[in-house]
């Protein structure tokens, strides 16, 4: 039987308290390919970008995020794919489809999870949710969304590639010794990706979930992230260092090796095109 996938609109925004998400999402709704046996759905996400933003047991924009959630995950149990492409938004879009898929592949199965940043925080840390879901997943992060996960995931289950390592938050860098994740840097993956894919055999897994958050790239080579936004000071977190050749490198060894059951894209932010948008809704004629 041939497999299922689905391909998953999800233009949440909330979780990094940061409306250009959204425009992101739907941009890279129009330019990802749509393959001829891909079931296509979208989460409705609300779109009150101007209201004052409310923190819930802190937690900016709690009762939203979960509602969101719960959605996603109706999705994925009503259509029940076998893989899921994830089209974000902010990086609390893989909650829902990582997990569901966990259930379906309870066992051998591993997240790869490229990112300048370890998304491991719980709401003592920072009110933005996006940078909790991985914690999440190992049923940790923030309380409730935790809670919503049936399938938690192993630390020993978990790799990052491309995290900026000498540059974390002091709290992640508490989570890290605490949890002694393991990581695989640009350095480590220039050349090829002999690491992540001897990790991959030696542990025997059979599916990967992977999860692309775009600001594992570095500006240099890539300009549609939240830290090359136009006419903004240098900014204070860590910026990523991969190339976008390196990464479509890594992620096609990868699917050489091992079913890739989730591939989702997070944080496209082509300034261009948003900042376009945005100031054609001043002209008259348009309205």
């Amino acid at each position: 039987m041939a497999k299922k996938t689905l391909r998953l609109t999800f233009p949440e925004w909330q979780g990094g308290i940061n409306p250009p998400y959204y425009a992101g999402s739907h941009i890279l709704d129009m330019i990802a390919p749509k393959g001829d046996n891909l079931e296509c759905a979208e989460v409705p996400v609300k779109t009150n970008f101007e209201d004052e933003v409310p923190v819930t047991d802190g937690v900016s924009w709690k009762n939203e995020l979960l509602e969101q959630q719960k959605i996603a995950y109706e999705i994925c149990e009503m259509k029940d794919p076998d893989k899921i492409i994830i089209l974000g938004g902010d990086c609390s879009v893989e909650q829902a489809p990582f997990d569901y898929l966990h259930g379906k592949y309870p066992d051998h199965t591993a997240i790869i999870w490229m990112d300048a940043h370890p998304d491991f925080s719980r709401p003592k840390d920072c009110s933005n949710e996006h940078a909790m879901v991985l914690g999440n997943l190992m049923g940790d992060g923030a309380p409730d969304f935790a809670d919503m996960v049936k399938h938690p995931f192993r630390k020993e289950d978990i790799i990052y590639v491309g995290l900026v390592a000498d540059h974390m938050e002091t709290w992640e860098e508490e989570y890290q010794k605490e949890y002694q994740m393991k990581y695989l840097t640009q350095q480590q993956l220039a050349e090829n990706s002999e690491e992540l894919l001897s990790w991959i055999r030696e542990n025997e897994y059979q599916q990967v979930l992977i999860h692309w958050d775009l600001d594992v790239l570095s500006p240099d080579d890539f300009r549609s992230l939240l830290c090359a936004e136009p006419h903004i000071p240098p900014v204070s977190y860590a910026v990523g260092q991969m190339t976008l050749d390196q990464m479509i490198r890594i992620i096609k060894d990868v699917s050489g090796i091992v079913n890739v059951a989730a591939l989702g894209i997070t944080e496209f932010l082509p300034w261009d095109m948003i900042r376009f948008q945005r100031k054609l809704k001043e002209l008259d004629i348009f309205n």
